[in-house]
C-alpha cells in the first residue's frame, strides 16, 4: 500500500497535494504532543486524506477515506473509522464539526500551510492555481475569494491552542493578502 500512496501523491497533475504536503503535515505532526494511538491515527490520515485527487471532483476526501477506512479495516485497525471520519471532515473545513481532539489536531495539520512564511504561502498560491488550470482565471478567483472569506469570517481558523498560537495572525494575514490580489485581477 505504501507504493500506491506514494504513486497517488506523486501523479503529474499535482502540485501542491503532493508527497510534499504529506511530509509538511508528518513534520509538523512529529512536533505535537501525541503519541501512541493518537499519532497513529494521525498518521493514518495524513497518509490517506488526498490519495485520491482531482480537482475537478467533488467527492476526493469521500473516496479517499473509503479507501483509508477499507484497507485498515481490511488490516484490522481498530480505528479504522474514526480515522475514515478525519478524511470525511476534511472535505469541508468551513462547516465542519470537529468534536475530539484528533480531528481538531488533523484540520490544523491540513491548513497549516495558511500561516506559513509569505514565501511558502505564495507557492502554495501558484501550485493551487495549477491544479486547477482547466478553469478560467475568473472562475478560479469567483471560487478562491469564496472559501478564503469563508475561512477568514471564521472565529477562529485553527481549533487547537497551539496552532492557534502559531498560525493564526500570519494565515489571517496571508489569506487577505491572496485575497486583495484576486480582486485587483
Amino acid at each position: 500500500m505504501c507504493n500506491k500512496l506514494i504513486d497517488a501523491y506523486n501523479e503529474p497533475h499535482r502540485h501542491y497535494h503532493t508527497m510534499n504536503h504529506v511530509y509538511s503535515c508528518l513534520n509538523l505532526l512529529d512536533g505535537l504532543p501525541v503519541v501512541g494511538e493518537t499519532k497513529d491515527k494521525l498518521e493514518f490520515a495524513i497518509w490517506f486524506h488526498d490519495v485520491i485527487y482531482d480537482s475537478a471532483s467533488q467527492t476526493n476526501e469521500i473516496e479517499s477515506a473509503t479507501l483509508a477506512y477499507e484497507w485498515l479495516e481490511h488490516s484490522d485497525v481498530s480505528y479504522a473509522l474514526e480515522v475514515k471520519r478525519m478524511i470525511e471532515l476534511s472535505a469541508d473545513y468551513v462547516n465542519a464539526q470537529l468534536t475530539k481532539e484528533t480531528e481538531k489536531f488533523f484540520h490544523d495539520l491540513d491548513l497549516a500551510i495558511l500561516g506559513s512564511s509569505e514565501v511558502t504561502y505564495q507557492e502554495y498560491v501558484t501550485n493551487i492555481r495549477r491544479e486547477y488550470e482547466h478553469m478560467s482565471d475568473d472562475k478560479f478567483a469567483a471560487g478562491r475569494s469564496s472559501f478564503l472569506t469563508k475561512i477568514i469570517e471564521k472565529q477562529k481558523i485553527f481549533q487547537t491552542d497551539a496552532f492557534h498560537d502559531l498560525f493564526e495572525e500570519t494565515a489571517r494575514e496571508n489569506m487577505r493578502y491572496e485575497l486583495e490580489q484576486l480582486t485587483q485581477k
